[in-house]
């Protein structure tokens, strides 16, 4: 008689392939690529053709349109397109949706290995493996029942048992933050830049979101940043805002908080003529530049 798998020894693909990424020290930027990579699977192919993701902070995916009128549909589909994206991951990843104006350039891992233009495999396959890399790999793998996978895994396994070896060969180090090994010009990783990034990116929004008005010398007292990732930051809060407002909408705390926003002006300096002004100004401006946007891509 076959014997039935068991629940608790036999795992998928789906389930050991995150496991070898979150011990790998990868998960997280395995779950933004799945989405990235099945963009089309997940919301279909014809919003596809019109909706792309960007990048995802914080729980946030910020998405690219290429017309307002997509822009608008989308909004409708929100909720729907998240519970998909989460569906498809298994966990609650995303949390809201945000459209961005600008299209994300595609920035590559520094890697002094791959930045020589060389078949990395092949010098991956002349690290030695030992009988003790052997004994630790099956024992890495040893519950899984179904062969093929077993095996597929244990190679993975080995093969970042020699891609470590290599980078310690060209002379990577352990970043000062997390220990993974780094190329020794970078003494803290990638991974580690770029979460370092999105902490001080969260700490501008939380000051801005306090301070609305506040300038970039006022955030640099708490945060060490560049005047760019001010200005990014509030230019993101701007029209994550925006986005939300009505158009006849000059009262609320979150209207006046856009006008300090825009401004950099501070509550005691404002007036109703200000707000009103101000908002229509940002309003006949981003209505100007989506307009101007589909009129260039119809040339």
């Amino acid at each position: 008689m076959k014997r039935a798998y068991s629940n608790n020894l036999f795992e998928t693909g789906n389930t050991i392939i995150p496991k070898t990424m979150k011990n790998l020290g990868l998960l997280k930027e395995y779950k933004k690529n799945q989405i990235f990579y099945k963009w089309g699977d997940i919301v279909g192919k014809e919003i596809e053709k019109h909706i792309s993701p960007q990048e995802i902070n914080f729980g946030v995916l910020y998405v690219y349109a290429n017309s307002s009128v997509w822009a608008n549909n989308f909004q409708y589909l929100k909720i729907e397109i998240i519970e998909k994206i989460n569906d498809f991951l298994g966990y609650k990843f995303v949390k809201d949706i945000q459209f961005t104006r600008l299209r994300k350039k595609k920035i590559d891992n520094y890697s002094s290995v791959l930045e020589r233009k060389i078949d990395l495999g092949k010098y991956v396959r002349r690290v030695p493996i030992t009988d003790e890399d052997l004994i630790l790999a099956d024992t890495k793998v040893q519950q899984i029942e179904d062969e093929n996978l077993r095996q597929k895994l244990k190679t993975i396994y080995l093969k970042s048992i020699q891609l470590t070896r290599l980078k310690k060969d060209y002379g990577w180090i352990a970043c000062k933050r997390c220990g993974r090994l780094t190329p020794k010009e970078k003494p803290i990783c990638f991974n580690c830049l770029r979460e370092i990034k999105e902490e001080k990116e969260a700490t501008i929004i939380e000051i801005f979101e306090e301070m609305p008005w506040a300038n970039y010398q006022d955030i640099s007292q708490y945060v060490d940043c560049n005047m760019n990732m001010v200005k990014k930051m509030r230019d993101k809060l701007i029209q994550m805002i925006a986005s939300k407002l009505s158009p006849d909408d000059y009262t609320s705390v979150e209207a006046i908080k856009l006008v300090m926003l825009y401004k950099a002006i501070s509550p005691e300096k404002l007036n109703e003529y200000i707000i009103k002004d101000t908002l229509n100004k940002l309003r006949f401006d981003m209505a100007f530049w989506d307009n101007n946007k589909i009129k260039v891509k119809r040339k």
